[in-house]
């Protein structure tokens, strides 16, 4: 499983981050990919049962991911810009995703600000 978001314009077909236009976390690596099929070392793996947040600051235009309401300590993107939509790539047939854009709490409560 990838999480991450994208560009408008972006192959759907390929993993978030794979492409131009694209950046993810990946599960099976820990790797975050930017713009890229090459990824570099991010944080632990994950898996069924994990609650994986991505939290992109608007105000800084930084990106850090959460692993069961855990921060994961730095910063996975930066200098964003442009309009960003969500995106998860699943690869294993079968597999099944559930998502919150905020309709419920975060696992996640700490200040993003200070990031």
């Amino acid at each position: 499983i990838g999480i991450g978001f994208c560009e408008k314009e972006v192959d759907l077909n390929r993993m978030p981050g794979w492409n131009d236009g694209s950046w993810g976390y990946h599960g099976d690596d820990g790797n975050f990919y930017c713009c890229s099929g090459f990824g570099n070392p991010y944080g632990p793996l994950f898996s069924t049962g994990d609650t994986i947040g991505c939290c992109l600051n608007f105000k800084n235009n930084t990106v850090f991911y959460t692993k069961n309401g855990i921060n994961l300590g730095s910063i996975a993107f930066r200098n964003l810009k442009g309009t960003l939509y969500p995106c998860v790539g699943l690869r294993s047939q079968g597999g099944s995703i559930e998502v919150n854009f905020g309709s419920r709490k975060f696992k996640f409560a700490g200040n993003a600000e200070k990031l």
